[in-house]
């Protein structure tokens, strides 16, 4: 179990660290307001997933076992074709997608549907290493087919424009999926369908209420770039998402380490064991998220501006106010995995509303407001609220772990038999792995 942890956390950093080269690739050759397109079309190819997992969708670990593989293949393909295509029109009725992108989009999303579908198959299957590597392959296979149709196109001195990028994640997507097929019709079994509307109803149920979740949160994390679209303009968008790319890179850590605490908490039916351990990694997690913050606020923003472009000089200040709202999320990724482990998943679904009402009544007052100042100082004013949008989560679900826990202020003080828990906790699991294996 570590070894597949571990293989997760270091399969992160990888893909972490290969797209932040691909954002670097982007920023110097579209600029700010090209960055602001991307990240507008990765945001609509993110809400439209969202559609697709109302069936399927992490669900799926959970059903599989119990159900036809056949079945829920069936369903889940068709499904992501009908509500992809439902999705893209909602989004090109609200004005949500950057215009000439649509049939793209569609096309990149249900492809993309696929191979999520085929890898969290294997996934359900415990096939941990093959799932990573799937991951791996794909962001590989981006950035080789996004520098080659670059260079390509510039030796035969064609127009390097944003559709360039998108043929690159769709090629990208698509082999990978291609490949991923070997694995599907090595489990695929008999399809009947006796029974495959009242399955369709279990995962339509279990995933509407995970997926609602999913988008709330999702809003909690992007609705400003809506609002910074709509007020301030795309190029500014551009610049805010550099920003927000470089601050985030600082939850690979406090996700992974998620890892461990869901593994314990999933099975555990002693309280105060859960209390101590939570309590454990939130210090653990802030501590590193801290000092990972403190150590991304010292790079200047020259360096910003000679990696990045000139135009993201000032993406350094978008940094000073997300940074204090990256801690937070990190501190509340501890408990949203802590009130998962033992079922409270509508605590999670509560906490990331209330971020989002935050964040949408904030940020409507605020960044028309600061719009008046300067450009920068409506970014400014969307990373502040973005930062006390995390914190509003953090504080109910705080408050919602000392209720349940019946915690107290001492059990937050950092002592050396913290760092003594969490090395018996590896410890442990790497025996436990190790017997397992033998």
């Amino acid at each position: 179990m570590t070894d597949k942890i571990i293989g997760t956390f270091f399969s992160r950093i990888i893909v972490t660290a290969i797209m932040l080269i691909i954002v670097i690739i982007n920023t110097n050759t579209y600029g700010a307001e090209g960055t602001g397109t991307i990240a507008l079309l990765i945001l609509g190819l993110t809400i439209l997933q969202l559609f697709s997992n109302f069936v399927g969708g992490g669900t799926l670990v959970y059903l599989l076992p119990r159900s036809s593989f056949s079945q829920i293949l069936l369903l889940t393909y068709s499904w992501s074709v009908v509500s992809n295509i439902a999705g893209i029109i909602i989004l090109k009725a609200l004005d949500l997608t950057p215009e000439g992108f649509d049939l793209l989009l569609l096309i990149l999303s249900i492809i993309n549907s696929f191979f999520q579908i085929n890898i969290t198959l294997m996934q359900a299957k415990e096939e941990i290493k093959m799932f990573n590597l799937y991951h791996l392959f794909q962001v590989f296979l981006l950035i080789s087919v996004f520098i080659l149709l670059i260079l390509t196109n510039r030796y035969f001195q064609q127009e390097i424009d944003i559709t360039i990028y998108v043929y690159a994640l769709l090629i990208s997507y698509l082999i990978p999926l291609l490949f991923s097929f070997r694995f599907i019709l090595k489990n695929i079994d008999k399809l009947y369908f006796a029974g495959i509307w009242r399955l369709f109803k279990e995962m339509f149920h279990l995933g509407i209420w995970v997926q609602l979740a999913n988008f709330a949160q999702l809003m909690n994390y992007r609705l400003n770039y809506y609002l910074i679209e709509y007020f301030v303009g795309r190029k500014s968008l551009g610049v805010f998402e550099i920003g927000t790319k470089l601050s985030e890179a600082v939850w690979i850590f406090p996700k992974s380490i998620a890892l461990v605490q869901y593994a314990r908490l999933a099975n555990c039916n002693d309280q105060e064991y859960a209390k101590k351990l939570t309590t454990v990694f939130l210090k653990i997690v802030f501590l590193f998220s801290l000092l990972a913050v403190l150590l991304l606020l010292l790079i200047p923003a020259k360096t910003l501006a000679f990696i990045f472009g000139p135009e993201f000089h000032e993406a350094k200040k978008v940094i000073y106010c997300l940074a204090p709202g990256i801690v937070f999320l990190s501190c509340l990724s501890i408990f949203s995995h802590h009130f998962s482990g033992f079922g409270l998943y509508w605590i999670n679904s509560v906490s990331s509303i209330i971020g989002l009402f935050v964040t949408l009544v904030l940020g409507l007052i605020f960044i028309p407001k600061a719009m008046f100042i300067s450009n920068i100082a409506a970014i400014q004013a969307a990373g502040l609220i973005t930062s006390l949008s995390y914190l509003s989560s953090m504080l109910f679900s705080l408050v919602f772990f000392l209720k349940k826990t019946t915690a107290t202020l001492k059990d937050f003080l950092i002592t050396k038999a913290d760092f003594r828990l969490l090395f018996n906790e590896l410890s442990s699991l790497r025996q436990h792995f190790s017997k397992k294996k033998s």
